[in-house]
């Protein structure tokens, strides 16, 4: 027979709870005091000095009464497993504001949203990879140290709580928790007092504040928010609408060959010309300077200087595909990506190609669609062991290009890292090849100490961290090895060749409110300079926007390449342009935490003007809409032009051939779906029906005429849904 807990066992329980309330209370003001550096009343400062720090103490005493309350209600339920859980959840608010407090640091999301859960579900294996031993035993340290501090509250509050309790003079747990409320709102006046100021300055600076964390309070975002997960009906009915076209256009990209009936004359001497394209990682506009890189700054004022030039997204992947490609990145996730169009053309114009490059992550991040030793006549990808790899890259190039034997030797190259290698083919005429340079990913590593010119410089392994002081240092690390990079592609400078260079995508070092690419889309992030050279180019400077989906066109125009379909491809040719044919066409460039993408246009480099347009067209989850105006920062701003639906459909109409339609028969479009010949329409259509909590009788009907179709995967999708909605249906059944 299980003993029944005796009224002072419920007391200590309940004043242990109190307690460890309390704790995570200080702690978590802690917390927000002194992280991020600085002082909260130069965020806050509606609010006197003391008044500042007492906001702190107000929200999080506010929130751990909050979780008291819900402790010591399971309490009620169960003594021993109430105290137990009780515990748990209210020691959970220090490590959780900890958690968000580096989250926004870093993406400038909150730990507790969408983009946190999509990162858990799919990405954090390969982020993981990024992680520096250093960094990775800080963070074992810091984690170690809360839990020894969690343990050391719970013995305490349990001795604590026995005194309490043995002291039948002193105060009950109802009247402790009366004070600290009446302590919490006595902070809170002063606050209230001034809340629609007070209220503006925590949107802006968020980060150090509890209620911002969990949501109690709005802060600054990028706006509407974007799941992969969950789409909104409207939403992927819009999208489905739209896959015929999307289809037509696909077809014709894996269609689109070299076209030898057409002659056009090459801007160069086609016959012997060698094409160098070399992607850098991580390079912010303005680093290509006479400070920072001077021989690529000096290789630039000789050939197109593309100064407004954005990624084709904010990740390695992204971009690389829309060099690749020739497209925008909402095409990644399509059959394209198996076929680049770089590689079709070009092997059909009779060149030999190869990539060399010190990372192995592509299979990762889901490139190995194009990055792949099937679409290359030599192929060689290492771990990276800088600086040794990116030279190695960079050697490998040059003797690609050089040597007139029928095999390439890479003996002297050769070390004990993992590789993936490829042996070459017979080399013809005309060579191309893809150099990618890893050096300037964080941790931002040089191969010299001659390169340490920037200081103070941030440690190697040092956890990013979003103080303003550790911001410098680690601009002054990667600064130092852009200088080292300079100098590492140097010999891929040549007068003598076609010589692309780019970057991948930018980096943001706390400028846009992140500490890392692939967070937003942003200047900081989205834009990334970009150089194209070749012999007997006339130099000159573009300041309109363009993106790494014209670098393509651009080659083959220079290489005298004719397409079977020059219309499907996203870019364009900037060997004959000039600034005013640029200004007013409309691209795409992508984000990698979400199927967003920016908008980029006219308006991008008008001052006054929004940097760019949120918008979705998820052709992979199928989803389309248009979001919100941001900043160059990212963050949401005010559509006071309402010009912004109006772009997308503009945009829309150029890539599709068809206008976007203001309305949409939502019945219609999905029963087409279902009833479409292409399985990953009636695929897709199964999903929206999924999503729909009460689908009429005409919809189950289709559900159910495709539980008998030809394709199997959709009809064990279609008998999954089936069942989802009969029982949905019982359970509604039940409660009416």
């Amino acid at each position: 027979m299980t003993k029944r807990p005796t009224s002072a066992e419920k007391g200590i329980v309940r004043r242990q709870l109190f307690l460890l309330a309390i704790f995570s209370a200080l702690a978590t003001t802690l917390l927000a005091s002194t992280y991020p550096s600085g002082r909260p009343v130069d965020e806050v400062v509606s609010l006197s000095f003391a008044a500042s720090y007492g906001w702190l103490l107000s929200q999080s005493l506010g929130l751990a009464l909050i979780l008291f309350l819900g402790a010591l209600f399971l309490t009620f339920v169960n003594k021993k497993w109430g105290s137990v859980s009780g515990s748990f959840v209210i020691l959970c608010l220090p490590y959780l504001f900890l958690a968000d407090l580096l989250t926004f640091a870093w993406i400038g999301e909150r730990f507790l949203s969408s983009t946190m859960a999509h990162i858990f579900k799919s990405l954090l294996p390969a982020l993981s990879l990024h992680v520096t031993p250093f960094a990775a035993f800080q963070a074992c340290l810091t984690l170690t140290a809360m839990m020894v501090m969690s343990w050391l509250f719970i013995r305490a509050s349990r001795y604590i709580a026995r005194l309490w309790e043995s002291r039948k003079e002193s105060i009950g747990v109802l009247s402790a928790f009366s004070l600290s409320a009446f302590l919490m709102v006595l902070l809170s006046i002063q606050p209230f007092m001034n809340w629609e100021t007070l209220r503006d300055e925590m949107y802006r600076a968020s980060n150090r504040h509890p209620l911002c964390a969990f949501h109690f309070v709005g802060f600054r975002g990028v706006g509407v928010a974007v799941s992969k997960e969950s789409v909104p009906l409207q939403s992927s009915l819009r999208a489905l609408d739209t896959y015929e076209a999307v289809r037509e256009r696909e077809i014709a990209m894996l269609d689109i060959a070299l076209d030898t009936t057409i002659e056009k004359s090459p801007l160069v001497n086609a016959s012997d010309i060698n094409v160098i394209l070399v992607v850098v990682e991580c390079l912010r506009p303005e680093v290509i300077s006479p400070e920072l890189m001077p021989n690529l700054h000096a290789f630039s004022q000789k050939g197109i200087s593309l100064r407004q030039h954005f990624s084709g997204g904010n990740s390695t992947c992204l971009g690389m595909f829309s060099f690749i490609n020739g497209l925008e990145s909402i095409w990644f996730h399509r059959q394209v990506a198996e076929k680049p169009i770089l590689n079709r053309i070009l092997s059909q114009a009779g060149y030999q190609l190869a990539f060399y490059g010190g990372q192995t992550d592509w299979r990762i991040y889901e490139m190995d669609g194009f990055v792949h030793e099937q679409h290359y006549d030599d192929f060689m990808i290492e771990d990276p062991d800088l600086p040794k790899t990116d030279l190695n890259a960079v050697m490998r190039t040059l003797d690609f290009l050089e040597r007139p034997t029928e095999h390439l030797s890479r003996d002297s190259f050769e070390g004990d890292r993992k590789s993936s290698v490829v042996e070459s083919k017979n080399i013809g005429e005309h060579r191309a090849a893809i150099c990618y340079l890893y050096g300037t990913h964080s941790s931002f590593r040089y191969s010299d100490e001659k390169y340490r010119i920037f200081t103070p410089e941030a440690d190697e392994g040092l956890l990013i961290s979003n103080a303003p002081e550790l911001k410098e240092q680690f601009y002054n690390r990667y600064k130092n090895s852009l200088r080292s990079m300079d100098d590492t592609l140097k010999p891929l400078l040549r007068d003598d060749c076609v010589v692309i260079v780019m970057g991948d995508h930018g980096e943001p070092f706390l400028d846009d409110g992140t500490a890392s690419h692939g967070t937003r889309l942003s200047r900081y992030q989205n834009m990334s300079p970009a150089v194209v050279y070749y012999p007997g180019v006339q130099p000159r400077v573009i300041d309109a926007p363009t993106f790494h989906a014209d670098l393509l066109p651009t080659l083959f125009s220079i290489l005298g390449l004719s397409l079977s379909r020059s219309d499907v491809l996203d870019g364009i040719d900037l060997t004959n342009l000039n600034n005013r044919d640029l200004e007013n066409r409309v691209f795409a460039s992508g984000n990698f935490m979400d199927p967003s993408v920016l908008l980029v246009g006219p308006w991008t480099t008008s001052e006054g003007k929004p940097f760019g347009y949120r918008v979705v067209h998820d052709i992979f989850r199928w989803q389309t809409a248009y979001l919100n105006p941001i900043d160059e920062l990212g963050y949401e701003i005010e559509d006071e032009t309402g010009q912004g639906q109006r772009f997308f459909s503009q945009w829309f109409q150029t890539r599709f051939g068809r206008p976007f339609k203001k309305e949409i028969d939502e019945a219609e479009v999905l029963r087409q779906a279902i009833e479409s010949s292409a399985a990953e329409e009636r695929m897709a259509a199964l999903e929206v029906v999924s999503s729909i909590q009460n689908p009429n009788d005409e919809i189950i009907r289709n559900i159910e005429k495709l539980t008998k179709d030809e394709n199997q995967e959709i009809r064990l999708r279609a008998k999954e849904v089936m069942i989802d909605i009969s029982r949905s249906r019982s359970w509604s059944a039940l409660f009416d």
